[in-house]
């Protein structure tokens, strides 16, 4: 039987010269083989040739072979050279590597201030970089709103690129020949109980027995009855839907967005008082119903 401290020598032993042997070996194939030279494989010939090797040292082997014992020897050298090489050349690999330090994707600057930001797979050196990059940006393809729990998905767009207007504010602009519509982007009932006169019904998310949940439709149905170009007043009831919806329309390419602070319903505090007065409240014109080709029945036909 080996002592302990001779098998954990032998262990230590041909580890060393898989590791040697198998970096060798890779520097002259290269690391693209594959078959019996994948990095997979290579550690393994010289642990085979090492432990085999190490394992006979004590004697010669006879007519009948290696002993149980001599077997198990071996076959623990080999296991362990093969294995251990292949990882501690993993790690080696990983601390030799020499990376190229990150560029800014708007200025080429190589250097952060004061770090990198990451974002969309790209770097850049600031987050002021970061809006430019965001503000430029046009997008070309639907942006994804909600995950698989139906959770929203925020949006990432440039901080200044959608207004945010009082009720009092909005309604000038609708009064205004500059062509404003209000999308009010509650649930069809929230809509058909009350809402700003002349408003569109796209909701968001649809009210269930068991809650909200996500319109898939939203974006299809938005684009289907106003271009990029429309210039949307998005409300909901508070403000915290609309502020949402606003973030997704301009990552989907609308260029002039406003968020309705308050909503329809105004805005709490923690407390329950009055943050922000919504349309109601204000006393602003106020429709019932479904009116014809407004509502979300009629918009999602197109």
């Amino acid at each position: 039987m080996t002592p302990v401290y001779l098998l954990l020598a032998k262990i230590a032993a041909n580890l060393l010269l898989a590791v040697t042997l198998a970096r060798l070996l890779q520097r002259r194939l290269g690391s693209q083989q594959t078959g019996a030279g994948s990095p997979q494989l290579l550690p393994l010939w010289p642990a085979l040739a090492g432990g085999l090797w190490l394992s006979s040292g004590q004697g010669p082997v006879g007519a009948e072979g290696l002993s149980l014992a001599r077997a198990l020897e071996a076959g623990a050298l080999v296991f362990l050279g093969w294995r251990g090489a292949f990882y501690v050349n993993v790690v080696l690999d990983r601390f030799a590597a020499v990376q190229a330090p990150p560029e800014c994707q708007v200025c080429g600057a190589t250097e952060g201030k004061p770090r990198f930001v990451h974002r969309q797979g790209l770097d850049f050196c600031s987050h002021e970089c970061w809006f430019a990059y965001l503000k430029q940006t046009t997008t070309t393809a639907r942006p994804v709103l909600f995950d698989r729990q139906g959770l929203f998905i925020r949006q990432e767009v440039y901080p200044m690129s959608f207004a945010d207007h009082s009720p009092a504010q909005a309604q000038e602009l609708l009064a205004s020949a500059e062509g404003y519509i209000y999308l009010d982007v509650r649930s069809t009932p929230e809509f058909e109980q009350g809402h700003p006169a002349g408003a569109y019904n796209v909701p968001i998310f649809h009210r269930q027995p068991t809650g909200m949940s996500p319109n898939p439709d939203f974006l299809r149905v938005v684009e289907a009855n106003f271009p990029p170009e429309t210039k949307l007043l998005v409300g909901c009831q508070s403000g915290q839907r609309s502020l949402r919806a606003a973030e997704a329309l301009v990552a989907a390419g609308y260029t002039c967005v406003a968020n309705v602070r308050g909503g329809f319903g105004g805005a709490r505090d923690q407390f329950g008082r009055v943050a922000e007065k919504g349309w109601l409240e204000s006393g602003l014109p106020v429709e019932q119903g479904s009116p014809e080709g407004r509502g979300y029945a009629a918009l999602a036909l197109k």
